[in-house]
């Protein structure tokens, strides 16, 4: 996506000037983004972290959501804090949280493990969704004993949208990302 978005903006004045004025007000580079397997994904930071001229505060990582994958539960073990979005489908949710379960009830509390905390929330909230909904199955996560985060993710389909040149609008870009993180906080 990163080499695709890059394209693009180097293509259209407009997106060359919209990412300029961006990165000189914030006066930082784009974030940079890598591929990598799950099962590779703790050695590949480590050769980026060693070298980069600037260690990263913070490192996100976006893996697969099944434990089927190689290496998940060993790269899971090796990070701080973990957040998983949960969705208002009985599937999505009975997954999660039975995940979310084994994370904190057994690879949290029966092994080494440098996971500090696990939080829930919700992604895809439409808001036309019965609320109550929403409350009586917050009420069964915080029955179970697991954290469900206050903030949430609205469905908002302006983000699913591709770049339009002669709009604009909010699209789905790994390079203007940064600047909405920014002005939204």
């Amino acid at each position: 996506m990163r080499e695709r978005d890059l394209k693009m903006v180097m293509q259209h004045e407009i997106l060359k000037k919209i990412a300029h004025k961006q990165l000189t007000s914030i006066n930082k580079k784009a974030y940079p983004i890598f591929q990598s397997k799950a099962d590779q994904v703790l050695e590949d930071i480590d050769a980026y972290v060693d070298e980069s001229e600037t260690i990263p505060d913070v490192i996100f990582l976006d893996l697969p959501g099944t434990v089927n994958t190689a290496g998940i539960l060993k790269t899971l073990t090796k990070v701080h804090y973990i957040f998983s979005a949960i969705t208002v489908d009985r599937f999505v949710l009975e997954s999660t949280l039975s995940f979310t379960h084994v994370l904190t009830n057994v690879l949290m509390k029966e092994t080494q493990t440098g996971i500090w905390a696990v939080h829930l929330f919700w992604n895809q909230v439409d808001g036309r969704e019965r609320t109550l909904l929403y409350k009586n199955y917050s009420k069964v996560i915080s029955d179970l004993g697991l954290p469900l985060m206050e903030t949430s993710i609205t469905d908002n389909k302006r983000f699913r949208k591709e770049g339009e040149l002669t709009s604009k609008t909010v699209f789905r870009s790994t390079l203007f990302f940064v600047l909405l993180l920014l002005t939204s906080s």
